[in-house]
């Protein structure tokens, strides 16, 4: 009996091994697709002015004036205003990123004025 013992002992250890060797899987991992529109694309319009709070307008679209705004490429009539300064006022191409500075003159009293 005892040799039937230790032939089911080594039928039974037959299959197993000490030192499995399982292959480790990497599970892969999924990085999200981030779409971005390159800056470089962007045409968009800021206008700096002096003095700084002064109004800016532009006259051939309906949204009103945001620094940055986002425009399709074209001409566009800016005006900027203060009161006791000089309208600015002139049609400009945007095609890119544009930055305009506008700097507005003063209105300046004289004597034939009043």
């Amino acid at each position: 009996m005892k040799k039937l013992s230790a032939l089911v002992a080594v039928v039974m250890l037959s299959g197993c091994s000490s030192s499995p060797k399982v292959e480790p899987q990497s599970t892969p991992v999924e990085k999200p697709i981030v779409i971005e529109k390159p800056q470089s694309d962007t045409i968009s319009l800021t206008v700096l002015t002096s003095p700084e709070d002064a109004r800016i307008r532009i006259m051939n679209i309906k949204p009103k004036y945001e620094a940055g705004i986002e425009l399709d490429e074209g001409k566009y009539d800016i005006e900027v205003t203060k009161g006791g300064y000089l309208t600015y006022r002139k049609w400009i191409t945007v095609n890119k990123k544009t930055i305009l500075t506008i700097e507005l003159d003063k209105i300046e009293v004289t004597q034939s004025t009043l």
